[in-house]
């Protein structure tokens, strides 16, 4: 779903989890720039001792993410990129959970991670595969864009392989909105139902003809009552429904908006480009 699961107070966020029946637990997660996350993971039997835990992922080739053996971190194996971030959210694994912690996160961390977990067999000199976990991890980009009011921005967002599906159906909406959105595109014209009444006349798309995948949204003559964080969602495929909460869309975008009164400090961006009074921010996609 486009609306994502927020909850700031806990110290580990999974913004969106979906669970696939199996005998391996198969999840996704979607997760923003910055953000610390557990991917999670659990023997089902945890009266057997647990000797071995394998987090390992499975487009980097050699090394691990995490390896854990016989009560210690063996960092001999361990991928660069993983070094000195990584962490198991319960060292002591009570009840099993062999949990891992992702700290910071960025585009780059999105890929597929698998659990593997080892415990004693019958005696000693035996241990069993008591469990495996996969986890399709997604990572959104998140932009920040620092403007002054009354400025025109473009808000960017970039649609791999979009090439102008007729079916698509795209949301621009603003977190602390509720069912309102901010823009709402579907049947190729702008659907005004469910607005927010303060972006009436105000927004538009970049390319109606969304060349290249561009869904970037121009918000023209913005306040300090725009602030906020802006989500780029794209659906692909019919669909007859026109409310966001029905629509199965991925997530693109997140972009943090920040609109100070003329004058004051903190105003336009160092990464961004102004071209006849509009903001605009180059944004690569990351696929």
């Amino acid at each position: 779903m486009c609306n994502i699961f927020r909850a700031g107070f806990v110290p580990w966020i999974i913004l969106s989890l979906t669970l696939a029946s199996g005998s391996d637990d198969k999840i996704n997660i979607t997760a923003e720039s910055g953000q610390n996350i557990t991917l999670p993971c659990r023997a089902h039997n945890n009266q057997k001792p647990i000797i071995v835990v394998e987090w390992i992922r499975s487009d980097l080739g050699a090394g691990y993410a995490l390896l854990f053996q016989d009560g210690h971190f063996v960092p001999d194996d361990q991928h660069p990129s993983f070094k000195n971030w990584v962490d198991l959210q319960d060292r002591q694994m009570k009840d099993g959970d062999v949990s891992l912690i992702l700290n910071n996160l960025t585009p780059a961390d999105s890929g597929t991670y698998e659990c593997h977990v080892f415990t004693q067999g019958a005696n000693q000199r035996e241990r069993a595969t008591e469990h495996t976990s996969t986890i399709e991890l997604k990572i959104i980009p998140l932009i920040q864009i620092n403007t002054t009011a009354g400025q025109t921005v473009i808000l960017p967002c970039q649609v791999p392989n979009l090439n102008s599906d007729p079916s698509v159906v795209i949301e621009w909406s603003r977190t602390d909105l509720g069912t309102e959105n901010v823009f709402f595109y579907q049947d190729q014209k702008f659907i005004p139902d469910e607005q927010h009444p303060s972006f009436k006349n105000r927004v538009d798309l970049q390319d109606r003809q969304m060349k290249d995948g561009d869904v970037s949204l121009i918000l023209n003559n913005v306040t300090i009552n725009d602030t906020g964080t802006y989500e780029c969602c794209v659906f692909m495929g019919k669909t007859k429904h026109r409310r966001r909460a029905k629509l199965d869309s991925d997530l693109i975008n997140v972009v943090n908006l920040r609109v100070v009164p003329p004058g004051q400090t903190g105003g336009d961006t160092e990464d961004g480009g102004k071209k006849d009074g509009v903001i605009r921010y180059k944004v690569l996609p990351c696929y």
